[in-house]
């Protein structure tokens, strides 16, 4: 009965807005396939024929939960995209911006996101995979650019893009509000000095001003190097062999 009051005392502007923020939650404790409008309407303390008032159907609620994941996923990244910096710095607040804006801030929301694409409408869904494919090329973009401009090595950008989108992504997986140890801001860090510096430990001192490099295998290659190692084994295997003539003829 309290929870009828709290949404009949809400303006009538916010109440589609708690409809949704009950039923993402409800959608990500039970799943959507299991949870009913009965159970949305009986969580906000109203019938479910008060609730068709602002939602036609569980399909219809879903999908409006799918527009707001979007807002949510572009909100920000739209920001950073325009603004006037160079490309380490951008693809910085990008990984920063996904971490701790677009999933930590948004567990419940993007977990119902990826989980229960398949629920929509064969239409709905190819649009989802449209815009989701919109994100991954501003992260492709941003790491042409760097490759451009000399700040990154020559990678498969499109490769990259899925593997720091995949990261970021992941976080909903293991990361529980309250239980992780890991604040919002280190793992955005974290993952960051990851992609920038590699997990080689190369003697050398961080230095945050630096910009971020992908190395590939291919980077380290030197025909200069391979030579030297050429000469070396030969000369080993001399060594060896006179040794073992020596042997023989002791």
């Amino acid at each position: 009965m309290n929870n009828y009051y709290n949404f009949r005392g809400l303006d009538k502007s916010l109440r589609l807005q708690k409809i949704v923020d009950v039923s993402i939650n409800l959608f990500h404790k039970k799943g959507y396939r299991t949870t009913t409008l009965d159970d949305v309407s009986k969580e906000l303390g109203i019938t479910k024929a008060a609730l068709y008032h602002y939602v036609s159907s569980k399909e219809n609620l879903l999908s409006i939960i799918f527009i707001q994941a979007l807002e949510n996923i572009f909100k920000n990244t739209h920001k950073i995209n325009l603004m006037n910096i160079s490309p380490d710095k951008k693809l910085r607040l990008m990984i920063k911006n996904h971490v701790k804006d677009i999933i930590i801030k948004s567990l419940p929301l993007l977990s119902v996101f990826f989980s229960e694409e398949n629920q929509l409408s064969e239409e709905s869904y190819k649009k989802m995979q449209t815009e989701k494919k919109k994100y991954t090329d501003i992260i492709e973009n941003v790491l042409k650019d760097g490759v451009k401009q000399g700040l990154f090595r020559k990678i498969d950008t499109r490769l990259m893009s899925y593997g720091i989108i995949g990261m970021c992504n992941w976080i909903l997986k293991w990361y529980k509000s309250g239980v992780t140890k890991y604040k919002p801001e280190e793992i955005a860090d974290h993952f960051v000095n990851f992609l920038e510096k590699g997990y080689i430990n190369t003697g050398k001192t961080d230095d945050k001003d630096n910009p971020p490099t992908f190395k590939t295998i291919n980077d380290d290659y030197n025909p200069l190097t391979k030579g030297n190692a050429l000469k070396t084994i030969k000369t080993q295997c001399k060594a060896l062999i006179d040794l073992i003539e020596q042997v023989e003829t002791a």
